[in-house]
């Protein structure tokens, strides 16, 4: 985010010279006629730039509007899924004329709209209106395009903040673009070279050639780190990521035109609406999840994806991301098909959206593997500790045959703990998971405990792959017999991970943890 809070410098015209950037990025476009790029109509306020902008059907009588950021909100960044909608406002910054110079003040009643998911915007109303502002101040707001901008277009970012203006054009359109917890769509990429920076947030991206608004400056990447806060990543279709240091985007506005009801006031319930809708406003998408998908290389996959919405005569478009190479999901139907070219695993999220602009997701995985069968079978050695102690390594007399505690199958099993002090178990194996498969741990468990607590977790088994905890049981899960646990271990697939039982308890009332037939399950 783009949001900063330094020291104003004198009014500045800056155009975009080359530097690298995203693979197949357009040179700088020749600097346009300076004297149509300036500062006019531009509000600088405390942490951001900001804009006086008007709708294109908008009249004079009409309070006035202001533009910035979603994450300039003076109440903070709104989190994900989050709408402001219709609050008090006190946001106040001064209007600059064309050189930067201070015309006066200007305050907002109300926040009309804030999000930043899917866009990042916040549209505030003012106290006057645009006619009393010409009247005061010679100035006319800038009007918000109600058409998408133009691939290539020449464009100017005045920034009130910063009191520069940078000379760019439009170097495509990013379909999803992630910042930290946000979630942009259809993002604006800016030329190289054309390197906005902090407090250039909630600047307006101006077409040269109509004067009209068609985006919002909001963001860029720092320092070439993927997906973090400041540095935005570019997301394909199949869910891999690109970071480009340097590279800056902004968001679209003409979404507003498209909420516009006859009084002029934004109402997210038209059909066709396009900014994002409060969660639970409006229609609802339900999305079928279909579970957790195998496929093999070179073989044709199917699979119908299945969705409804809550209103009438709806019509139902479909998109994907994360899907494996190779495969495709058809807009109109839903249905995902192709034949699956590279080994991996990958997660897919499936995004439907009706007519009025709800929309459902829902996310599950493939593991994509190779054929032969090599996505089959059980990994574990000596899965039942029939056979001794090896592969395992375990703490002294845990792999035994004594009768303080019966096996799940066969005689043996492996005892953690039960000691009644404080005592700690351990019992682990090293094991390979082929890439592109499904992999899947079960494991008999059986506690027995003399504590007497039915809230408090005194002793304690934690189930490791590497570093990563995928279960945790205690005395509160007691039992009188052997129970069947399961954890998904396709994450892991494609490395050589140690799979780790820890036994700890406390210092007084034993408690036993048995495992016993183990089994690590390809698929």
């Amino acid at each position: 985010m783009f949001r900063r809070i330094a020291s104003t410098l004198g009014a500045l015209v800056l155009g975009a010279a080359a530097i690298s950037g995203p693979a197949g990025s357009a040179a700088a476009a020749p600097a346009p006629t300076l004297q149509a790029a300036t500062l006019t109509a531009t509000i600088a306020l405390n942490n951001c730039s900001a804009a006086l902008v008007r709708y294109p059907t908008s009249v004079d009588t009409d309070r006035a509007l202001m533009l910035t950021n979603g994450h300039c909100y003076e109440g903070g960044m709104p989190g994900a899924g989050v709408v402001l909608q219709n609050r008090s406002s006190t946001r106040s910054g001064t209007l600059l004329n064309s050189s930067g110079g201070s015309l006066g003040t200007l305050r907002a009643d109300t926040l009309l709209y804030a999000t930043m998911t899917n866009t990042d915007v916040a549209l505030y109303r003012l106290t006057t209106t645009f006619g009393a502002v010409r009247s005061s101040y010679g100035v006319d707001a800038l009007t918000i395009s109600d058409t998408h901008p133009v691939d290539a277009s020449s464009m100017f970012i005045p920034s009130s903040y910063w009191k520069q203006i940078w000379n760019c054009s439009i170097n495509g359109f990013v379909p999803t673009l992630r910042e930290d917890a946000w979630t942009f769509h259809d993002s604006i990429r800016y030329s190289s070279g054309c390197n906005t920076t902090h407090g250039t947030s909630g600047s307006p991206i101006v077409d040269l050639n109509s004067g009209k608004v068609v985006g919002i400056n909001n963001t860029g990447n720092d320092n070439g780190q993927m997906c973090t806060l400041n540095n935005p990543c570019e997301v394909d279709a199949d869910g891999t990521t690109h970071a480009y240091q340097g590279q800056s985007y902004g968001q679209q506005v003409y979404w507003f035109t498209t909420c516009l009801n006859s009084a002029n006031t934004i109402d997210l319930s038209i059909a066709g609406c396009l900014l994002t809708r409060p969660p639970g406003s409006g229609n609802t998408v339900t999305v079928t999840n279909p579970g957790n998908q195998a496929a093999t290389t070179g073989v044709p996959v199917s699979l119908q994806i299945r969705a409804s919405s809550s209103g009438s005569g709806q019509t139902l478009t479909y998109s994907a991301t994360g899907l494996p190479a190779g495969l495709s999901i058809n807009a109109g139907s839903g249905l995902i098909s192709g034949t699956p070219t590279t080994v991996q695993n990958t997660t897919t999220t499936v995004t439907v959206k009706d007519t009025t602009g709800a929309t459902g997701t829902t996310s599950f995985s493939w593991a994509v593997g190779a054929p032969g069968g090599g996505c089959s079978g059980q990994k574990l050695g000596n899965p039942g500790f029939e056979s001794g102690t090896a592969p395992w390594t375990a703490s002294s007399g845990v792999i035994s045959n004594s009768s303080g505690q019966a096996a799940h199958g066969g005689s043996y099993k492996a005892w953690l703990d039960g000691y009644g002090r404080s005592h700690t178990d351990t019992l682990s194996q090293s094991v390979t998971i082929p890439a592109g498969c499904r992999a899947t741990l079960t494991y008999w468990l059986h506690i027995d405990t003399a504590e007497t607590t039915t809230s408090t977790a005194y002793d304690k088994l934690t189930v490791q792959v590497g570093s990563t905890t995928v279960a945790t049981y205690s005395n509160l899960n007691a039992a009188s017999g052997y129970v069947q646990r399961t954890a998904d271990l396709t994450s892991f697939a494609g490395s050589t991970v140690t799979l780790k039982f820890t036994g700890v308890e406390d210092a007084s009332a034993q408690t036993s943890f048995v495992i016993d037939d183990t089994a690590l399950t390809l698929s």
